[in-house]
Parts: C-alpha cells; sequence; structure tokens
C-alpha cells in the first residue's frame, strides 16, 4: 500500500509526541490495506455476503432507482462495513503503540494494557459495535482478568472511540441480560474514546491530534494531496458533533 520511498514525501518533523511515525503511519497503512482488500474482495464477489432480495426489490423501489445502481451502493455498503471493523483494530494499534501500552493482538484476551498504570482495555470504535451477549461477554473477560491477575490489572476500560452522544464520560460499564445488569465495579469503566485517548497518552485533545495528522500520513502513503483533506471545514465539523457537547 505504501508508495515507494521515491515517490513517498518526506517528513518535516514527528507528527505526534505521543506516538513514532513509524507507529502511526505502520496503524494507517493497516487500515487502508484492509479496505483495499474489502474493496477487492466486494468487486470481485459481491455476493460473498448473501444479498437479501426482498431488501433489493424493496429499497431499488422506494429509491426508484435500477437494479445496478443498487448493487452500486451494496457494494459501497460492504466495503463501509469492512472499514468499520477495521477502525476498531487501527485505533488499538494507535493505542497500543504509546509509550507504555501495548497491543494483545487480535486474538488477545483484551485488547491494550499497560503494565505500569495496571489498566487493561477492550476498544470498540463505535457505541453500538456490540450486541447484548457480547457487552456481557466483554464484562464478564474484564472482570474475570481483574479477579485473577493477582493485582497486576486493578483497572478495566471498555472504551468507545464513536460514543452514542456528544460529551465525555467515564461510568461503570453495567451491561443487562434479561433487565438484570451486570454489579456495578468501580474497577470495570466504560469510557468515551476522546477521554481514554488523553489518559492513554497523558496529552489533552490526543484523539483529535491523531485526527488532524492522519491528512499528512494519507498523503505520505497514497500521494493525495493533504490539502484535498484539509481543505474543508466539513471534517471539522463532523468531528466537533461527535465530541463537543453544543
Amino acid at each position: 500500500m505504501i508508495l515507494p520511498k521515491s515517490q513517498q514525501i518526506q517528513p518535516s518533523g514527528q507528527l505526534l509526541s505521543f506516538i513514532a511515525d513509524k507507529d502511526l503511519i505502520q496503524a494507517t497503512d493497516k487500515l487502508m490495506s484492509a479496505i483495499m482488500t474489502a474493496k477487492n474482495r466486494v468487486e470481485n464477489d459481491p455476493y460473498h455476503n448473501v444479498i437479501d432480495p426482498f431488501s433489493a426489490l424493496v429499497d431499488a423501489a422506494y429509491q426508484k432507482i435500477y437494479i445496478e445502481d443498487w448493487i452500486i451502493q451494496e457494494k459501497a455498503r460492504q466495503i463501509q462495513k469492512a472499514l468499520q471493523n477495521a477502525l476498531g483494530d487501527f485505533h488499538q494499534d494507535i493505542l497500543g503503540s504509546m509509550p507504555g501500552w501495548k497491543s494483545m493482538g487480535r486474538n488477545g484476551s483484551y485488547d491494550i494494557e499497560n503494565a505500569e498504570m495496571k489498566i487493561i482495555a477492550e476498544i470498540k470504535n463505535k457505541y453500538n459495535t456490540m450486541n447484548a451477549r457480547s457487552a456481557l461477554s466483554v464484562y464478564d473477560n474484564l472482570q474475570r482478568h481483574l479477579d485473577y491477575s493477582g493485582g497486576k490489572a486493578t483497572k478495566a476500560y471498555l472504551v468507545e472511540i464513536i460514543p452514542k452522544h456528544p460529551g465525555a464520560y467515564e461510568q461503570p460499564f453495567t451491561p443487562g441480560e434479561r433487565g438484570t445488569p451486570r454489579p456495578s465495579r468501580k474497577d470495570i469503566i466504560k469510557i468515551d474514546g476522546k477521554s481514554f485517548y488523553d489518559l492513554a497518552s497523558g496529552h489533552t485533545n490526543a484523539l483529535r491530534k491523531v485526527y488532524d495528522a492522519l491528512p499528512s500520513v494519507l498523503e505520505r502513503l497514497i500521494g493525495l494531496p493533504s490539502t484535498e483533506l484539509t481543505g474543508s471545514d466539513y471534517f471539522d465539523e463532523l468531528f466537533n458533533r461527535v465530541y463537543t457537547t453544543l
């Protein structure tokens, strides 16, 4: 995915103080590769994921478009879904590359840890990534690691990078089962992504700084001038709508 060195735009200095450029670039390149893999798969076999013919028929009729145009939309939807899944890995890679933090990989019992701070965390890209059953599974897993770590982990976080509502929160994570929530514990916490980035990095507005650095990283990787992404105020508005209480 990365351009040959002769075509890459050379860095003028470290992009972020709390993560090395090579780690930021590697995480972004991994994300872009995941998108390309999804795009190639969808283009070669758009029916890899079963398409509901009733949904296709009714939706095409509702939009008053031809089925060929609907298929184009469906391909874009499948690629977008793959991107959302890959973004969880992206944030895990970024957070796990910060000083003191370690990513446990895709098959880890949890996503990241900080041995010195005695913190473990599960990273979810969006507040609605989990259903009720998977939320219970995450809680039980975090509880188990806290209770049997022998003091190596004393606090666990469920991190929702994209929160449901604007604004910061740090509250007990208490998913429910048939109307009965799991016990509220001060050491099992649900937190928004912006707040956790600040906690993990030790820097204010760290998530925003990553967001602002991405155009430069993408410029290095794919040759797209960063001004193509930073020339519009809409990207700034999108970020503020997610994390700022209006």
